[in-house]
């Protein structure tokens, strides 16, 4: 009897634990199902929302780019006039080198002017101080955060700026088009706070920066991807913002083209783009430095239908990766190369060193045939 009953025991035991088995595992697929109806739920508002925000990020782009939601040049000055700076470098001897710039948002607490690198370049080379004048006529001195040559680009900072000098919005100079409203406020021959308004007249020019009286081996280079204006700026208005119908910071004036004996201007104006702005300037800050992309080859300007080399470094990446003197490179990272400016601004405008692009090369003049080489860009020397 004992055993019998031992065993009626263990069966009861045996049929309440799969009973509680078989409830908890209901309970576990309603939850499943549940959380899996759910997450079905958000995915699809998720996308629903994704959808929503980029129709309506087209439609911004889109009504700016058909001059809609453009501000008036009123609006637009009193929008950004407190944020732009008067500059002034003092040499040693006591000759002094003026130009513009703009206040930068990087981190709290903030501080940070952008400018152009032959503006304030004597701080680094030589004895001489930096100050900065706002618009409310506020100075205070500054220190040489970072430059780099090949974009006439720097930063410097003040410890504190006045309350309505807010940091200015950077735009996407990728969107401009020929033809697009432009603004540039700056201090020409000293006269602070002064705004002039015109056109874009063509984007992606390149600049060879011995031109524009650079010295070797800097000035071997070019500068690319530039924003061609026809706004009048004159000398003391490098470094100061140009800005797009919205207010937005879509270059940096730099440098006009001059004729004879006149140095003012004469109708063409070039501004270093905000893409790469971008770039260079969150590696001023960072590191003091900028580094560019480099091939290592030298090329026919003229030529059309591809990037023609001429020469290659012996030391360069060109050579390790096996590309030729005579190579036609007209692809790269499947981006087509028509002109050589095409393969410079794209370099330019995504690419750093150490990072590998796959080059489309035709060789022998064999258009039928082409050549797949990958290659390790380098620093710039």
């Amino acid at each position: 009897m004992g055993t019998v009953s031992g065993i009626a025991v263990d069966r009861k035991f045996f049929a309440i634990m799969v009973l509680v088995c078989f409830a908890i595992g209901a309970s576990f697929a309603f939850v499943y199902l549940d959380l899996k109806d759910t997450i079905n739920a958000l995915r699809a508002d998720y996308a629903t929302v994704s959808s929503k925000m980029q129709q309506l990020q087209n439609l911004i782009e889109s009504l700016h780019q058909n001059q809609v939601t453009n501000l008036t040049a009123v609006k637009i000055y009193n929008k950004t006039k407190d944020s732009v700076v008067l500059i002034s470098c003092r040499l040693s001897d006591g000759s002094r080198v003026e130009g513009s710039g703009f206040v930068y948002q990087y981190s709290n607490p903030g501080g940070y002017i952008v400018t152009n690198n032959h503006v304030v370049e004597a701080a680094a080379t030589e004895r001489a101080t930096i100050s900065v004048s706002f618009s409310n006529g506020s100075t205070f001195q500054a220190n040489l955060v970072g430059r780099d040559i090949y974009s006439d680009l720097a930063v410097i900072k003040v410890d504190s700026l006045p309350a309505q000098s807010q940091p200015l919005i950077i735009g996407n100079s990728t969107q401009l088009m020929v033809g697009e409203s432009v603004y540039a406020i700056g201090n020409p021959f000293g006269l602070s706070g002064s705004m002039t308004a015109g056109i874009v007249s063509q984007t992606g020019r390149v600049l060879r920066l011995g031109d524009l009286g650079v010295p070797e081996p800097y000035g071997n280079y070019a500068i690319v991807d530039l924003i061609q204006f026809d706004a009048a700026v004159n000398p003391g208005n490098s470094g100061g913002p140009l800005l797009n119908g919205l207010g937005f910071v879509v270059g940096v004036t730099f440098a006009i083209e001059t004729a004879g004996n006149v140095t003012g201007f004469i109708g063409i104006g070039y501004a270093i783009p905000s893409i790469i702005i971008h770039r260079v300037v969150k590696s001023l800050i960072n590191t003091g430095e900028y580094h560019h992309p480099w091939m290592g080859i030298t090329y026919d300007s003229n030529y059309v239908g591809g990037l023609l080399i001429r020469s290659i470094n012996d030391t360069g990446p060109a050579k390790d990766a096996g590309l030729l003197p005579d190579d036609i490179i007209i692809k790269v990272d499947e981006v087509s190369v028509i002109r050589p400016e095409d393969l410079l601004i794209y370099l330019e405008r995504y690419k750093s060193p150490g990072e590998t692009i796959q080059l489309s090369v035709v060789r022998n003049n064999d258009f039928s045939h082409q050549i797949n080489i990958a290659l390790k860009l380098g620093v710039r020397p």
